[in-house]
């Protein structure tokens, strides 16, 4: 072998690697883009397999330092200077052993170029004349790959015919570059009930399929998304039918998703349908989604179709699910409203919240409102929540408003839990407050923490106070708690401060510590 066998298998693992995020690139549109990325410099693992295959040779060959020559100027993105390099290497040493290598990186260096052509005309060589060179897959490869460029899909055929997988899978993303139609007819073949062919590779030829949007790739993906047996190849179709924006895909979508049976796998098919609805842009799939949403044969069905209702982002979901939710009595249905309601970002969801969080009605569908208010996150619903904690009386709904004004990173919402902190005539909510600060505590919050805890009288809001310092990384809470350990007139509370400053395992705490032990 004229390199180490490990460089064999870094140019397989390469290849599973590419395969491995193909399906990403296709949905991305990544891919198809030979030509105009041509250029793009040497991969970390192109340029280890150059440079394992120089530390290999023999270092006293004069030939090889015209090859460390190309491989620094692979290294420096010359890409011409880098081809005539491996060119000489080739017109200079034609009986070198190493003249298979030199074909390779010089094909390496047109493709990069865009000399497509060319590329594969160095390729080709390589092939016929050095039938047994260990750069002979990589040749494969690098053919099949630019074989979209260079028109040349006889070579693409061939390796389809061939048993090398991960090759295979890229002949098939070239074959659908070069010639849709003959890829087209040759997936028809592959997916064929029954058919023999790898599993990575039918879903790879799915995830193609999508890409490759047509007349005739279409129907195939109804086909498959109504009869293929494997679950996951099923889903991959519905997936590319709801990219695709075909209105002739909707009926197939809404019969999947309306008829699931009571199997685990046939459930995930139905909810890859709803999915692939709530990714059309047809109105005709927004009102399928709607449809489900009030009336899907299952909870967990109807509970994903509210969700992708409200994702939709339009002015008409808040009245759909407006609807919905005065029209429902299961709790957990009215809570998923709720919830879409919340990522729906407009005011008109926002006044729905807060008239949800008002209403006189269940508390658990109140707490999921003034949570929802949150997550609007503008001034606006800050102040509704502030509203609502003043005009209420119930215990649960105060303590959710506190719980909700942290997840707003507003200052006029610390300004209330401070408020509240300071002077609220309820001490649970005092101490909900003080809870809450302590878990957000900047320098300024831990200063009023500080203040709170020296003019305070009541036990229980000062345990409080010194738990919400033990949850500071200020060194002004830490100092605090010295302070409270060292001379409190409550042996209680300085205990709770020795506590918390163990907890901390800062050095300075520890010190501290070990000062009182003496």
């Amino acid at each position: 072998m004229r390199y180490d066998i490990r460089n064999h298998q870094l140019r397989r693992l390469l290849l599973l690697g590419a395969l491995v995020l193909l399906p990403a690139m296709v949905a991305g549109g990544l891919l198809g883009r030979s030509s105009r990325n041509a250029v793009a410099g040497a991969s970390a693992q192109e340029l280890g397999k150059l440079n394992s295959f120089i530390q290999s040779s023999n270092a006293k060959d004069e030939a090889m330092k015209v090859f460390r020559q190309g491989r620094d100027q692979i290294e420096d993105e010359n890409w011409n200077g880098a081809a005539a390099t491996f060119i000489s290497f080739v017109t200079d040493y034609p009986k070198h052993k190493d003249v298979d290598a030199a074909l390779y990186w010089t094909a390496f260096a047109l493709k990069k170029q865009g000399k497509f052509v060319e590329a594969d005309r160095q390729l080709e060589r390589l092939i016929r004349e050095h039938p047994r060179s260990n750069w002979l897959d990589d040749a494969r490869a690098m053919r099949v790959e630019i074989a979209g460029q260079t028109g040349n899909s006889q070579v693409v055929e061939r390796e389809l015919d061939k048993n090398d997988l991960e090759i295979k899978m890229i002949a098939l993303q070239s074959l659908f570059q070069s010639n849709p139609e003959r890829a087209a007819a040759f997936v028809a073949d592959l997916l064929k009930p029954g058919s023999a062919a790898d599993r990575r590779l039918k879903e790879n030829a799915i995830d193609l399929l999508g890409q490759h949007v047509g007349p005739r790739t279409t129907p195939m993906l109804m086909e498959l998304a109504r009869d293929q047996t494997d679950p996951k190849a099923r889903k991959k179709a519905i997936f590319w039918l709801g990219q695709s924006g075909d209105e002739s895909a909707i009926d197939l979508l809404k019969e999947v998703a309306m008829h699931p049976t009571n199997t685990e796998a046939d459930t995930e098919v139905a909810k890859a349908a709803l999915f692939a609805l709530s990714q059309h842009s047809s109105p005709r799939a927004y009102e399928l989604l709607v449809e489900f949403a009030r009336g899907a044969s299952s909870t967990e069905l109807r509970r994903d179709a509210i969700f992708f209702v409200g994702q939709r982002g339009q002015e008409a979901a808040v009245d759909d699910l407006t609807k919905i939710y005065e029209a429902e009595r299961d709790v957990e249905i009215k809570k998923q409203v709720i919830f879409s309601l919340s990522q729906h970002h407009s005011q008109r969801a926002r006044g729905k919240l807060s008239e949800i969080a008002r209403s006189g009605g269940d508390v658990e569908l109140r707490k999921q409102a003034i949570f929802g208010l949150s997550q609007h996150s503008d001034e606006a619903s800050v102040e509704e929540l502030i509203k609502i904690y003043d005009a209420d009386s119930n215990t649960e709904i105060r303590k959710q408003v506190l719980f909700a004004l942290t997840q707003t990173n507003s200052p006029r919402a610390r300004a209330k839990l401070l408020d509240v902190a300071r002077a609220a005539d309820d001490i649970e909510m005092r101490k909900q407050a003080i809870f809450w600060l302590g878990q957000q505590a900047g320098g300024q919050v831990v200063d009023v923490l500080a203040q709170l805890y020296d003019s305070e009288t009541n036990g229980g809001v000062k345990e409080q106070l010194i738990f919400a310092l033990g949850q500071s990384q200020q060194k002004a809470a830490l100092r605090k708690l010295m302070q409270i350990a060292k001379g409190d007139a409550s042996v209680e509370m300085r205990k709770k401060a020795i506590f918390w400053l163990g907890q901390s395992h800062d050095p300075e705490a520890a010190k501290f510590i070990e000062e009182i032990l003496k």
